[in-house]
């Protein structure tokens, strides 16, 4: 089966909210968990619970410097639970969602969308 992995992506940034598992894509999209699976690691050099968990933080990056809302409900917004989504932020950016905020206040009105400090040399 050929599965084109644009359609996959497209699919995952307009429900980045709901998305939480490959599951929760290959249903909708009437797919075989695993040929997805396998299809979008082929493809994209990436699992696609990895490049789901790339696209959260993305997005919890931009909502974090676009409104002022506390950690929690940003979490709470892409589908984390409080405590999880502080996990998952940390271990992908290498900062506290507090230390990025405080970190693009300083640096990021000028900076690359999504870079942190654990990008710049």
């Amino acid at each position: 089966m050929n599965i084109n992995t644009d359609e996959i992506k497209w699919f995952v940034e307009q429900h980045i909210k709901e998305v939480k598992t490959i599951h929760s894509v290959s249903a909708p999209l009437h797919l075989s968990y695993d040929t997805l699976r396998k299809s979008f690691l082929r493809k994209e050099r990436i699992p696609l619970a990895d490049y789901i968990v790339q696209r959260k933080i993305q997005a919890m990056k931009d909502l974090l410097v676009m409104a002022d809302h506390p950690c929690f409900f940003v979490c709470y917004e892409y589908g984390y639970r409080e405590d999880t989504g502080a996990k998952v932020f940390k271990r992908n950016t290498g900062m506290t969602m507090l230390e990025y905020k405080r970190w693009y206040k300083e640096n990021g009105g000028n900076m690359l969308r999504g870079l942190g400090p654990k990008d710049i040399s």
